[in-house]
């Protein structure tokens, strides 16, 4: 069992389906098989800062629990990218919410019961979240920070970036948040390999470059909040 550490900082990322009520039954079992899978894939990829199970409630809500903040953005593009690439006949996108802060407690290992400043924060941004926005930020207790603020506007800009990935641009950035060469991700994509050449092109066309730099800037700056 995983304990909360006093006063350290998490990140609490809580989300939701866009428009799932449109989708068929058979639309709505193949979402959620993807979305566990994607949650699989977290608890697999990030074993240390995924700690706590993926939490689905609500049907199409989610939940989790990042124990290494600055990687609450990476995480979160992973998931994005993951859903788009799996799900390219529904269409998928989610919001997503992120709260830095401390937590308080997790009962039996149920994120979905945890409390603290990380899952206020991520709560009261999601349902404050204008209709247009996918994703969202806040540092509990420093939104009005000048650290708080860059970060949300470099978080806006990435998700106008993302907004407009296809289902094969999403596949290769889920291999490229992994840190995997072209010649890697060419040679896994699904169902078939592609050229270097080619994702080489996916992943310009999905502004990756541009996403890279606002990541590697976001993850800097959370690390800065707690030096240790």
């Amino acid at each position: 069992m995983m304990k909360v550490t006093p006063g350290k900082l998490y990140a609490v990322i809580t989300g939701d389906i866009v428009a799932s009520s449109k989708f068929s039954e058979t639309g709505r079992l193949k979402l959620h098989d993807v979305m566990v899978k994607g949650g699989e894939a977290l608890r697999r990829i990030f074993p240390l800062a995924v700690p706590w199970h993926f939490e689905i409630f609500r049907g199409d809500s989610w939940q989790l629990v990042v124990a290494d903040p600055s990687l609450s953005l990476r995480i979160s593009l992973f998931y994005r990218a993951f859903l788009r690439a799996n799900l390219e006949k529904l269409k998928v996108d989610t919001r997503l919410a992120i709260g830095v802060g401390t937590i308080d407690f997790i009962p039996g290992n149920r994120i979905s019961a945890g409390d603290g400043q990380a899952f206020q924060a991520s709560g009261h941004l999601l349902e404050k979240m204008q209709k247009s926005s996918r994703m969202t930020f806040a540092i509990a207790g420093q939104e009005n920070s000048d650290i708080n603020s860059v970060l949300e506007i470099v978080i806006m800009f990435l998700d106008a970036l993302t907004k407009r990935w296809t289902a094969r641009q999403a596949q290769a950035i889920v291999n490229a948040l992994q840190g995997w060469t072209q010649e890697k991700i060419a040679a896994s994509f699904w169902p078939k390999p592609i050229s270097q050449q080619a994702v080489a092109q996916h992943l310009e066309r999905a502004e990756w470059p541009a996403i890279e730099k606002g990541l590697l800037f976001f993850e800097k700056r959370i690390k800065s909040l707690s030096p240790d």
